[in-house]
């Protein structure tokens, strides 16, 4: 399995006593992709002063796990979830009062620091991140996707009240989204509609089913329900009188492409669209692609990544195409059975387990099944608007050469003569100026949109209207 190591440094100096250990303890958890969780660590004391334990995420879930063993002696805590694989292990610092130490599952590794101290919140302000006095008008949206009775709620943000404008709506890509698109950190949705709305160019972008004032259940929709959700939007646009109803495109980032394309192929009056990292590619060869760059990028040797991604091949067939719930739950356990023995550790009978049922639960959510088996060609050769395809040549996740290859290939295959490719240099799959470029290191760095990119979307639409 693929592993990523952090270097620890742990400073011992003085001990906190048992009976002090007594209550909560609360951290801040950072995930390999850099997204930040609280942690909270509850203690007490028992007979002779024995502890036990649970531990809560309240970003996650209302509910904690309970520790499998705790033990603390001498300044160093120990404890263990055995049901998902994890190990903590921290010394104490009498100098800054906490633990500082190290969290281990499945063979990952990753710093972690428990204090007194409750962390309230995780927001972080970026420098591209608009101003609250916008020199332009931000309305709040509701309306309802008739086919699916969703609610959606979002921003429309415009120059003012000399329109019509041309404009774009924002769709997000994997996983629950807000209307900011926010993610590390970072609110790059609110980056793209401060900076079109400060040249000419509104933007509707919307909260994800489940999410703030939206209705709906995320868990249970796929690609082609959020298709819905955005033809439920340019259908609210149409009768808004700022918008320019003969200029009402569409921006897909990442996933969201391949939803913006669905829309784009059965709607000849779409303007334009823009997808942003988007996929070009079949699911199951774009699946390939991203194990490949993932594991290329953690330094993996071509070799072992070459057997690990065709060790997939089953796996991913069987999702595909095996329509029967339970047998299709059968097939791929046993399949990532046979990954996780040889390529992990075949004697670790819980971890094994971890990894096979995270791996098919993530896998079969309805939206990662829908773009498995999504196939943009299908697509992309009925669009016959203005495209423009971008990608950051070190993205990991929608490789920029073939996917670029596959939207063009599509869109030309149907006689479409309105595309444009670009690749942006050194840029990462959000579209900053990365360094080492790898998933860890999209929280740290500050820029959420790179200036070029957003020139270069801006002047492009401006060549439009």
């Amino acid at each position: 399995m693929l592993r990523y190591l952090i270097i620890i440094c742990l400073f011992i100096t003085g001990t906190v006593t048992a009976q002090d250990m007594n209550g909560n303890w609360y951290g801040v958890f950072t995930t390999p992709q850099g997204q930040k969780q609280r942690l909270q660590l509850q203690l007490t004391r028992g007979v002779g002063y024995q502890l036990k334990g649970m531990l809560k995420s309240p970003d996650i879930a209302k509910d904690g796990i309970e520790l499998d063993t705790i033990w603390y002696k001498n300044g160093y805590l120990n404890f263990t979830i055995n049901k998902i694989s994890l190990k903590y292990s921290g010394n104490w610092n009498s100098i800054r009062s906490r633990f500082e130490g190290a969290f281990e599952q499945v063979g990952n590794k990753t710093s972690l620091n428990f204090s007194r101290d409750d962390v309230k919140d995780l927001t972080v302000t970026r420098f591209q991140d608009p101003s609250v006095n916008t020199v332009y008008d931000v309305e709040e949206v509701k309306f309802v996707d008739p086919v699916d009775k969703v609610l959606l709620s979002g921003s429309f943000s415009h120059p003012g009240v000399n329109g019509p404008f041309p404009v774009i709506i924002l769709i997000s890509g994997a996983g629950q989204q807000n209307r900011n698109n926010e993610m590390l950190d970072h609110r790059p949705f609110a980056v793209l509609a401060d900076y079109l709305a400060k040249r000419g160019i509104a933007t509707l972008r919307l909260d994800d089913r489940g999410v703030g004032e939206s209705t709906g259940n995320y868990d249970s929709s796929g690609i082609f329900n959020f298709a819905e959700d955005v033809k439920a939007a340019v259908s609210w646009l149409r009768k808004n009188k700022l918008a320019d109803t003969a200029a009402i495109g569409l921006l897909g980032y990442a996933e969201g492409g391949a939803v913006a394309q669905i829309v784009a192929a059965a709607d000849s009056n779409i303007a334009f669209i823009i997808n942003m990292a988007s996929p070009g590619l079949d699911g199951r060869e774009a699946y390939n692609r991203r194990l490949v760059q993932t594991a290329l990028a953690y330094g993996e040797k071509e070799a072992y990544v070459e057997g690990y991604v065709s060790s997939y091949q089953r796996y991913l067939n069987v999702l595909a195409l095996t329509n029967d719930p339970a047998e299709r739950q059968r097939k791929a356990f046993a399949e990532l059975t046979a990954i996780y023995n040889h390529f992990g550790d075949s004697t670790n009978t819980s971890g094994r387990q971890h990894f096979i049922e995270t791996t098919y639960a993530v896998d079969t959510k309805a939206e990662a099944l829908s773009l498995l088996q999504y196939d943009p060609a299908a697509y992309l050769s009925k669009i016959k608007c203005p495209v423009l395809a971008i990608n950051g040549s070190e993205d990991i996740f929608n490789e920029a050469t073939s996917n670029l290859k596959g939207i063009e290939s599509g869109l030309v295959k149907g006689g479409n003569q309105f595309v444009t490719i670009r690749t942006f240099a050194g840029l990462n799959h959000l579209f900053q100026r990365c360094n080492t470029c790898s998933t860890e290191e999209y929280a740290t760095l500050d820029e959420t949109i790179n200036p070029a990119v957003l020139e270069f979307i801006t002047r492009w639409v401006q060549l439009l209207y």
